[in-house]
């Protein structure tokens, strides 16, 4: 992790701006997504009733990881390579701060999307329970279009949308991973809403009852990029510390720049590089692991 003064004046190559334009990366609805009802039957209402309404839709079959994807889990699989001890790194800087007490909630997000975030955080995460006498939680919220779950291996539903729009209960949300001391709150069932329902006292208040329930557990909170997304803005509020993934030599300056204005700056603790020919990336068909940066 590096400090932002450091980073930002190193100018990468610019990334096309229209491909950040907000759920420009959320996938298409798919054949399981339930289609809306009818108007509802009432005299003075036209306006259908949204899915979320009227309950989860189905999620269609997952193929699990592949050999190469599991391969990126390098703090699983490969806790000795230099690699992983980078991320061990990480998260000794994260534990012992030069600054007060070390955060327990932490948000992990990007400037744009492909840089590498999602799989940074599972790694990290797994980095932490290995490493730690203490817990580690690992909440989804990029909602559109989530893979910590399948990173993790643990279902997606119920998940976090079923707990703010259906009122599923906090235990049934909480899934346990093979990986000691390692749990994921999962996105739960789709929904088109992220913004809207994730910018909730309710959203608030699940934070601060998981803070003050799990006192010996961490809190990383995967979000969607900056410039793609409102989401990391609002749950920025919510937590104490924010970590900034970055594609070193690919991301542009100003981009960054611009990211960091949209978040409290006081809770950002630093930025976290990651190279372009070996980057933890999150796009599946990249298939490389976390390379040289920092």
């Amino acid at each position: 992790m590096v400090k932002l003064s450091d980073v930002l004046d190193k100018k990468g190559r610019g990334l096309k701006e229209a491909n950040l334009e907000p759920g420009r990366d959320a996938p298409p609805a798919g054949p399981g997504s339930a289609p809306a009802p009818p108007p509802a039957a009432q005299p003075h209402s036209s306006r259908p009733a949204a899915a979320e309404e009227i309950g989860p839709a189905p999620l269609a079959d997952e193929t699990p990881l592949s050999q190469e994807e599991a391969s990126r889990l390098i703090s699983r699989y490969h806790p000795d390579s230099p690699q992983a001890k980078r991320i061990d790194m990480l998260r000794s800087q994260l534990l012992y701060p030069f600054h007060g007490e070390p955060p327990r909630t932490i948000l992990i997000t990007s400037a744009a999307p492909k840089e590498g975030r999602s799989l940074l955080t599972a790694n990290l995460a797994i980095s932490f329970a290995r490493g730690l006498q203490q817990y580690v939680m690992v909440m989804d919220c990029h909602l559109t279009e989530p893979s910590q779950h399948r990173l993790l291996k643990v279902p997606r539903t119920p998940g976090l949308t079923d707990f703010l729009l259906w009122d599923a209960a906090v235990a049934d949300i909480i899934h346990w991973t093979d990986v000691d001391r390692l749990s994921v709150i999962p996105a739960g069932s789709p929904s088109n809403r992220s913004a809207e329902i994730l910018a909730t006292d309710k959203m608030a208040g699940l934070i601060k009852e998981l803070r003050s329930r799990y006192k010996d557990r961490y809190i990383i909170l995967d979000s969607p990029p900056v410039q793609a997304f409102d989401d990391p803005a609002v749950l920025a509020r919510m937590v104490e510390a924010i970590v900034v993934v970055v594609l070193g030599g690919v991301t542009d300056r100003e981009l960054v720049l611009r990211s960091i204005r949209q978040l409290p700056e006081e809770k950002i603790l630093g930025l976290v590089l990651n190279d372009m020919k070996a980057a933890v990336m999150d796009a599946p068909a990249l298939g490389s692991l976390l390379g040289e940066g920092d």
